[in-house]
Order: C-alpha cells, then structure tokens, then sequence
C-alpha cells in the first residue's frame, strides 16, 4: 500500500508500474483532501474540446518542439484521470493521444551523426508518458496497438534517450549533433553542437534522459534484448550525473532547471525502488536540496512562484518533488515546502503526498546559507513579506548570466534589486545583451563587465569564476566578501582585484555594500550599477545628490552612496528595443583612479514609512556609515587599509 513513510512498494509486475490498483482508493482520498481539490477539480472539469480538435485534426506530425508535448501532457492527464475515476471520455481522450503519438516517425528533433535521433527533452517526455500512461488504459486499446506501444517505445523512446546519455558518458566517440533537418524547430535560430555532449553532461538535459531510460529499462525488465545494455548505461550515467548537485544539496543551473532535473530523478527512482532491489536515492542529497529551495525562495506580488533567480532559474520547486523528498526521507522541512506551495498538476504530488509527516518550518528568526556552488542567500523567511538577499558568487553554470557578485534583494512583496527574468536564448536577439554583465547589479570597469561567452553554443557555461573569501555571521549581521577578479581579469589584463563586500543586517533590513578595484597599470573609471524591477513598468528611480530612492508599488529602497574619488549618480535605461522590456538602472561612479572603492548603503521600506535619517561620512582611511531607526540605531566604520574591508558594526 502506498501509506507509510518510506514503503514504495510494488515488486509484483509491470502492471503496478507508479503504483497499484490497491493504492487507488487512497489516492481518490487524498485527490479529495482540501489541499488537492481545488486542483483536481479543475482537471476533472475542464472543457478538454479544444485538445480534442487538436487530436482529432490539429497535429503536424512534424512539430515536437509544440505539439509533441501537448500530446503528451494530454494522454498523463487524461489517463490518470481515467485510472482513478473510471471516465469514458478520458479514457478516449488518452487512448487518442496515444495514438497520435504513435503517428510521430520521430519523438524528438537531434540526430546523432546526422540519421539516428537522440532524446534531449521530447524522446523521454514521450517515453515516461507511455510507460506512465500504458497501464492505465491498457484495457481500452485493441491487442495491435499494444502491440504498436512494445515495439515502437524501444525504437523511438528508449534507444533515442540511451544514445543521449551514451554521448554523454563516450563524448569522443560521438560522430556529431544537429538539429533535425525535417522537424519544425529548424524556424528557431541554429546551434554549434559540437561540444553539446560535454556541456550537457551535468545538465538537466542529462538527468531527464537518463529519468527516461530508467523509467523505460524498468517498464521493459526482461522483455527486451537491449536490456542490459540499457542498464549498464544507466547505472554509468546517473553515476557520472549525480556530482551535478553538490554535497550539500545546492544546484548550479538554478532553482528552476534544479526542479526539471530532481523531479525527473525521482520519479524515476520511485518506480526504480518499487520494481528492483535497487535504492539509488541515498547517492543525492535531497534533504539538502530542499533546504535549498527554501532559502531561495524568493515569492513577491509580481513572481508569487519566485526564487532566487541568478541565471535562467527562478521558478522554484513543485510541491509534488517536496512530496517525494518528505515522504522518502520523513523529513518535515520538506513536508513544509510542498504545503507552501499551489498544486498546479495533482497526478504526482497525490501519489507522492504522505499525511502523517508533520510539516515544520526551519527554526530561526533568520538565515544565512552560503552553498556550495557559491551562492550565498540571507533570509527572514518565505513569504512574500518577507526580507532575502543574495549574493551570486562561485562558478560557472549552465543557464548562468555575467553576474558575479551580483546583489539582487526583495522585501514588501516587491523586488527591489532584481535579475531580470529570463532574456531570450537566442543570441541573435537584441535582448541577448541582459545576460551581460552591464544588465545586472555588479560592477563596471571603463564600461565593461566580466567574460562572457557570444551564445553561439547555447546558454553554456562562460569561464568566469568569483569565490567567497570572507564570511562573518552574529546574531544580528552577516557580512561576506566574494573575490571576482579571475573573471574581470580574462578580459582586462588591467584588472589586479575586484571584490564585493556585503553587510546585511536582516533585522532591519539594510544592505551596505562595499566595491573595491585595484588597476595594475592605467586608472580606470569604476561603477557600480543597480537595477530596480519594472517587469510591470511600475518601477522608478529618484536621485538627490548621492541619495537615491527605488520606488515600487508596495516598497522602496532608500539609500546613500560614497566613494574614494568623489562619487556621481546617474540614471538610464538599457539599450534593449523597449519590446522587449524597460530597463531602469542606477549608475555609482567613481572618477578614474588606479585604486577606488564604492559604498551603497540601502534600507528596504514599506513604502509608506519614513526612511530613516542616515549619513555616510569620512574618516580615516575609509568612511562611517550611521542610521537612526525606531528600533535601534547603526553605526559601521568602513576601513580599506586591506584588499577586503574592514566593517566595524554597532548595533543600540
């Protein structure tokens, strides 16, 4: 039976695949719960005649890029929904979908040396929705087309997903990728492939076909000659992957892509654990993987889904992985997460949903986390109300933007300091530049960022490096320096160090922020530079003299700039085509000098309260930035007789 913490039982054939006729009754209980129903309801009610137009006339067979997918998402639906409550019109939904699919000559659009496809991302959605969905309505198809599903699920599933994660694991003896010349994603701009096996191998798009395999490997056991040379390669695949998440959890492509990868994983080892004598899920860190989601979540009026967003990512967990990981390994923490969460899709979460594991919420009035891919995130907690900031140091990454010792930070419900959600793959697009460094909140030297790559290969990693090389927590107070001259440095021989210092005090929700640069040769102009949300274009920015404000609809940020060489605040927008958004920034510039140092001081605010009288002023060998506040009062004496700041905080 599916109750209980750790019992993902099955063992008893093919036919109880995700879970068994028994555990139906259950499942219906649970799908009635207030947590699921409102969700559930929806599916179960909604007015499908449009997918059924698309089914019966609407499929280009040559489209899975979109139409692939959609098919796909209607036969998991409307087969579960059939399994669990007996519905003709669902269960002819799916057993069409179905058959769609079975129309396709080809479940995804790469080739491996130009005529064998290769699955990426369509081949396993394809072949985890058969394998999922098979069973259910298994009863409803005629003896030749279940014969069709057991011939064509190898050809155009399993084998595609299997040559994908071969490449990956014998990259130099890969021919070469490319996009399918026949498939209609050839409208969408060309890739150089050619290094895809290396960058993809700790990707998503290793673990969700190498999920796909075992999901295929375990629905075929015993039935195929391929088998065990499926099984050798996903056993040597998900040990050359699972290093894609580091020891504590943490996930460099970001909370999102991190989202993509672990739910295909457990799913795949949900069914791996019911059907073997096999428990691969102990080789991840999955409690830490839910400590990170939690302290990157990152909710606001504008992205209520929000998380910290460095890179491509930002969209957070879904209840149904934090299901898995609490009911897995009784862990409430991640019961609590999936409680925060809306049950967008009730299919896994329902089956994954354990009710005897009480949730609770991390202790703490707040948090500091610097993980191990080098993000460091400082938090007061989940809501939308609440305070988080982080700093984006560390390595390279798939999906990564030129953002070391970028700051992004949200209070109020409202982003205040914000990487700008998702800029277009593509790299001819205008738009590509908001992956640069000039688009995020870091610093310029004579107008430059640091290195980057031109997109040609995709959104691959660059070669540029920051590190975390100061950390200082108290109860009240965090500061932490992270070191980004390698970065700066491979494209300006000029650049002898470039550090960001930051001091966060979460109990009053100030960020003091202090840039340091060190030119080798000739002096250099140094700013620093700050962007305010405006998705909705409801964010502006105020200067007075070397004050400034942010303001938006709920928030603001009021806040005090200083620098070395006399400091100068400009506004403007960045150079994209305003299709494409408005970009409103802030520019803290320095005069040319060979050594220059920048401070920005900023309150988050209601925007209705007062900003609290502050000053920054110098002193010897640095400045004293003051603050007077309702609760307490601050004082920070800033030194800069080291390469990293000295801070000096009082707190009254």
């Amino acid at each position: 039976m599916l109750k209980g913490r750790n019992q993902f039982p099955a063992r008893s054939g093919r036919r109880n695949l995700f879970f068994a006729p028994e555990d139906i009754p259950e499942i219906r209980r649970r799908l009635s719960l207030p947590l699921f129903s409102e969700a559930w309801a929806k599916q179960l009610n909604a007015d499908v005649s449009d997918d059924v137009r698309f089914l019966e006339t609407g499929v280009d067979f040559n489209d899975q890029l979109r139409h692939l997918p959609r098919i796909c998402n209607i036969l998991q639906r409307d087969a579960f929904i059939y399994v669990i409550t007996g519905r003709a019109d669902r269960g002819g939904n799916a057993k069409l979908a179905l058959q769609r699919l079975l129309q396709f000559r080809k479940w995804d659009y790469f080739l491996e040396a130009g005529k064998d496809v290769i699955g990426l991302q369509r081949a396993p959605l394809a072949t985890q929705s058969v394998v999922l969905a098979y069973e259910w309505i298994e009863e409803l198809l005629p003896e030749e087309m279940r014969q069709e599903v057991m011939r064509q699920l190898p050809e155009k599933g399993i084998e595609p997903c299997y040559r994908s994660c071969w490449g990956m694991l014998h990259k130099e003896a890969v021919v070469g990728w490319s996009f399918d010349p026949e498939s209609t994603f050839l409208e969408e701009p060309n890739r150089d492939l050619r290094r895809w096996p290396w960058i993809l191998a700790g990707t998503n798009l290793h673990a969700v076909p190498l999920s796909a395999l075992g999901l295929g490997a375990v629905f075929m056991l015993g039935r195929h000659p391929r088998g065990p040379e499926w099984w050798k390669v996903l056993k040597a695949g998900f040990e050359d992957f699972k290093g894609s998440f580091a020891r504590d959890g943490s996930y460099a492509e970001g909370t999102g892509y991190c989202n993509y990868t672990a739910l295909e994983l457990a799913h795949f080892l949900h069914v791996l654990c019911r059907h073997t004598d096999e428990d691969w899920s102990n080789q991840i860190n999955w409690r830490g993987l839910m400590d990170y989601y939690l302290m990157t979540r990152m909710p606001s009026g504008q992205h209520p889904e929000g998380h910290v967003n460095f890179g491509d990512g930002g969209d957070g967990y879904t209840a149904d992985l934090a299901f898995w990981i609490a009911r897995r390994f009784e862990d409430p923490h991640a019961q609590y997460a999936g409680l925060l969460r809306p049950i967008r899709d009730p299919m896994f979460a329902a089956v994954y949903y354990d009710p005897e594991i009480m949730p609770a919420r991390p202790a703490g009035a707040w948090f500091y986390r610097h993980y191990d891919i080098g993000w460091v995130v400082i938090s007061t907690g989940f809501s939308s109300d609440d305070f988080v900031a982080a700093l984006r140091s560390g390595g390279p990454a798939n999906h990564e933007h030129a953002d070391r010792n970028s700051v992004i930070m949200k209070c109020h419900e409202e982003n205040l300091l914000v990487d700008h959600w998702h800029p277009p793959y593509d790299n001819l697009n205008p738009a590509w530049s908001l992956r640069t460094s000039p688009a995020h909140n870091t610093v310029l030297i004579d107008g430059r960022g640091h290195q980057y790559h031109d997109g040609a290969e995709g959104t691959n990693p660059s070669q540029a490096m920051a590190k975390v090389v100061r950390e200082i927590t108290t109860e009240h107070y965090a500061i932490v320096t992270s070191d980004a001259t390698p970065a700066y440095a491979l494209v300006d021989q000029n650049i002898g160090a470039i550090n960001r210092t930051l001091l966060c005090v979460p109990g009053i929700k100030l960020l003091l922020v202090v840039d340091t640069m060190h030119a080798k040769v000739r002096p250099a102009t140094f700013n620093a530079r700050w962007f305010v949300e405006n998705e909705d274009k409801q964010g502006t920015i105020e200067i007075d003299g070397a004050r400034f404000y942010f303001h938006r609809p709920k928030a603001k940020l009021a806040g005090i700039c200083a620098a070395t060489t006399g400091v100068r605040l400009t506004r403007d927008l960045f150079p994209v085509p305003s299709a494409q958004g408005i970009f409103p920034y802030l520019d803290v510039t320095a005069e040319a000098a060979s050594t220059s140092g920048i401070i920005t001081a900023m309150f988050a605010l209601q925007q209705h309260e007062s900003v609290p009288p502050m000053k920054l002023t110098s002193a010897a060998e640095g400045w004293v930035f003051t603050a007077s506040l309702p609760s307490r009062n601050i004082s920070v004496k800033i030194t800069l007789t080291d390469d990293h700041p000295a801070l000096n905080v009082s707190l009254s």
